[in-house]
């Protein structure tokens, strides 16, 4: 079996943060993605706001979430992430991080469930910044972080093998 690369995280996505302030909330429009909405490995939109049209031009432009982009929490709610699905038109909102794979090297579900893992955990406690008020993880150094990368077949295989599972678990729950 072939050994797993371990990569930094810039070597194979690109890391976005969010703006650094609230805009004003509406009851519809394009979504405001807060990190209420982050819940075990989804996105649940029960816990979300809404922007104006043109607000959600001014909050995308450092970067706007698209399908299959990893969403995460690097404040407070730490070692929170979800995947971005098809058709959300979402701005992200204040301590929200964005990591967009190359997906000719990462199956972004792969890291996904990587960064949920009991031992990515371990990792984002072991960098955690613990403040007065809130702990934090340092967006700048975000993308140093590793990855462990099999090769994509394996990384399919594995997400296979996890979505599986976890549809099994909701399944047996409903």
């Amino acid at each position: 079996m072939k050994a797993w690369a371990v990569k930094r995280l810039s070597d194979v996505a690109e890391v976005f943060d969010g703006p650094h302030a609230t805009p004003k909330t509406v009851d519809a429009g394009p979504v405001f993605l807060g990190i209420g909405a982050l819940q075990e490995g989804a996105i649940n939109l029960e816990e979300t706001r809404h922007v104006t049209a043109k607000d959600f031009v001014r909050w995308t432009r450092r970067v706007k979430p698209q399908a299959n982009d990893v969403v995460f929490s690097y404040e407070t709610k730490l070692g929170q992430a979800a995947i971005i699905p098809d058709g959300l038109e979402c701005c992200l909102g204040r301590r929200m991080g964005l990591v967009r794979f190359d997906e000719n090297h990462v199956v972004p579900r792969f890291f996904l469930y990587q960064y949920l893992s009991p031992a990515y955990l371990d990792f984002l406690g072991s960098r955690t910044i613990r403040g007065a008020t809130v702990d934090r993880i340092s967006i700048k150094e975000f993308p140093s972080f590793p990855i462990a990368m099999p090769p994509l077949p394996e990384q399919r295989r594995i997400v296979g093998i996890l979505d599986e599972a976890f549809d099994g678990i909701a399944t047996a729950k409903a």
